[in-house]
């Protein structure tokens, strides 16, 4: 189990998680890690306070927005990235024929020129 683990935080690397397939930096996978952690930190503070400070759940409630919005700005990334992988199929594929599907705009073939 800690040979697995050790395994794990060598292969990780603060640079890929912030990096589009093609290993450019991407803004929004940048920020969406940086807002889902303040967001982390900031629900933690809420229930600290929550329990023993003013009783209120307002830095909760908030700080589960502000996380929602970090996670969906890393979902855009990664849905960029399949959007992306789809048209450079469409690029590779080689063959005389095109194989883009029905209203395709992609403009690499005489159909969607």
């Amino acid at each position: 189990m800690k040979k697995h683990v050790k395994e794990m935080m060598e292969r990780f690397s603060f640079a890929q998680m912030t990096s589009n397939a093609d290993g450019k930096t991407s803004s929004s996978g940048t920020m969406g890690v940086l807002i889902c952690t303040v967001g982390a930190v900031c629900f933690l503070l809420g229930c600290i306070d929550k329990m023993w400070l003013s009783k209120d759940v307002d830095i909760i409630t908030q700080s589960i927005i502000f996380t929602s919005i970090g996670a969906g700005l890393l979902g855009l990334r990664k849905y960029q990235e399949m959007n992306n992988n789809s048209t450079d199929a469409v690029k590779e594929s080689g063959s005389n024929e095109c194989q883009c599907p029905e209203g395709c705009k992609c403009g690499n073939c005489e159909k969607c020129q």
